[in-house]
């Protein structure tokens, strides 16, 4: 009950936070303009990292596009979302100054919320503007007839509608690996030391070498497999060395940043290395997401897989 009321009370926290910060903004100018959807990424409050902050946006999308609602996407912490991702089928952009709050606007947080249909949520208010913090992939609540698949290629479809890579992407991913190769993806958030994240769990020495020498096993395997070059993707530093010095895998140059540790504006090079990373597991053969514990599941390469349409395999042990 002490941890309920605690996530209860840190939401009406957020909530008032960000009703503060639209009442700043300018009242809508269109009133009697049709509905519209806006998806806002501030900085106000924790949004995720990328994949998270994208599934917010498709999940709206698919709303805004059964309802037939004009949807903008204001992105502006801690980057501009269109240094690296363009409007594609229409604009979507919108300043944060035209979010204000106003009677025919309603702000809807839902970061963190699995429970939820977006859908009914939506229909069911008479407001004009929803202003809305998201970070869960709600298709399949939105879509429940469709399968698995169906779903993939939905959000690989939404995805493409809504966004294309910028100049500045297509040039960093035009200087890499020009030949077919296939990607493996670890996550280890805290445990290896050299990452800040949400967790704050540290492993001891011993157990990182017991760990990276279980995964390199893994990774040989994988290789032995394929004719193709292997990339590895992560979160760690200190794994990514582990890979380049003692299997013959390569890597992105670069360090591995995540999105909402927002403590400092990070240099825009430490964004991109993100998104080059995410189109690079895209743009792979076969995508290979490992987790030995006690490292941690991600949604980053399996989602880089759906825009891909390429095999996803998870292995765990």
């Amino acid at each position: 009950m002490l941890k309920r009321l605690k996530t209860y009370l840190g939401q009406q926290r957020r909530n008032f936070k960000l009703m503060k910060f639209h009442m700043k903004q300018s009242k809508s100018k269109h009133p009697d303009a049709n509905k519209r959807i806006i998806v806002c990424f501030n900085g106000q409050v924790p949004h995720g990292g990328l994949v998270d902050r994208l599934k917010g946006i498709i999940s709206f999308y698919d709303v805004a596009r059964q309802l037939n609602y004009d949807f903008f996407i204001q992105f502006s912490h801690p980057f501009n979302l269109d240094l690296f991702l363009e409007p594609n089928a229409f604009e979507w952009r919108i300043d944060e100054t035209e979010t204000g709050l106003s009677k025919t606007t309603q702000l809807i947080n839902v970061i963190n919320q699995f429970d939820l249909d977006p859908l009914e949520l939506i229909k069911s208010s008479s407001k004009q503007t929803f202003l809305v913090y998201a970070n869960i992939d709600y298709l399949s609540k939105t879509n429940p007839t469709k399968s698995g698949k169906a779903l993939e290629h939905l959000w690989r479809t939404h995805f493409n509608h809504l966004f294309k890579q910028s100049s500045q992407l297509k040039k960093a991913l035009l200087d890499l690996e020009p030949e077919p190769y296939i990607s493996i993806h670890t996550r280890f958030t805290s445990i290896m030391g050299d990452f800040q994240d949400s967790t704050s769990l540290i492993i001891s020495e011993e157990e990182r070498t017991v760990l990276l020498e279980q995964l390199k096993v893994k990774i040989d395997y994988i290789q032995s497999t394929h004719v193709e070059k292997v990339y590895v993707f992560s979160d760690s530093s200190l794994f990514l060395s582990y890979a380049l010095q003692n299997t013959t895998t390569q890597t992105v140059k670069g360090t591995p940043f995540h999105m909402d540790s927002y403590t400092s504006q990070a240099e825009i090079e430490a964004h991109l290395k993100t998104l080059v990373d995410f189109f690079m597991i895209a743009e792979s053969q076969n995508v290979y997401f490992l987790k030995i514990n006690p490292m941690y599941s991600s949604a980053f390469s399996k989602y880089a897989a759906i825009i891909g349409n390429k095999p996803f395999i998870k292995i765990e042990a």
